[in-house]
């Protein structure tokens, strides 16, 4: 988050980017996705110091993770149908013995989870990105923190 960088978020922040013009700021960039809807909704909300505090969830892709994690998604995903192939061919199988040998499989020493560090293909996962161990959130609420003070320019 570079302070020679203004967020452009019009007419959200149009005070921010006005004044950023005005001392010679040449950098703006588009901001979050989540941020950018959440602060169009509720940025008058912030202009009139009328929010204190606000929750916010966020469901990322793993394609934003990049290329490495998609492989390992796909990778996952083909693993997991390999160990119930037989059994999803048979109509008369259990959907329940199916979901063991799923489970069992996501939950296997040679899954492969080098980049995610947990199985995605089958599951949830709390976040796509890193975990930031000063803070323990992760990288995309810190985005949404960091992104929505300096839209405002709120010393917070």
């Amino acid at each position: 988050m570079k302070d020679d960088a203004i967020i452009v978020l019009d007419p959200v922040n149009q005070h921010v980017i006005s004044e950023g013009l005005k001392n010679g700021i040449k950098t703006f960039v588009g901001g979050n996705c989540t941020v950018s809807l959440m602060l169009m909704a509720i940025g008058g909300l912030f202009e009139k110091d009328l929010v204190e505090w606000v929750s916010v969830a966020t469901y990322q892709a793993a394609s934003g993770a990049g290329a490495k994690n998609m492989r390992e998604l796909l990778s996952q995903m083909g693993e997991l149908e390999d160990s119930v192939k037989a059994e999803l061919a048979n109509p008369a199988s259990s959907i329940l013995d199916i979901e063991r040998k799923v489970t069992a499989k996501m939950r296997a020493e040679d899954f492969p989870t080098e980049n995610f560090g947990a199985a995605l293909g089958g599951s949830l996962i709390p976040w796509i990105d890193k975990l930031l161990p000063e803070t323990g959130q992760t990288k995309e609420e810190w985005k949404g923190y960091a992104e929505t003070n300096k839209n405002f320019r709120f010393k917070r």
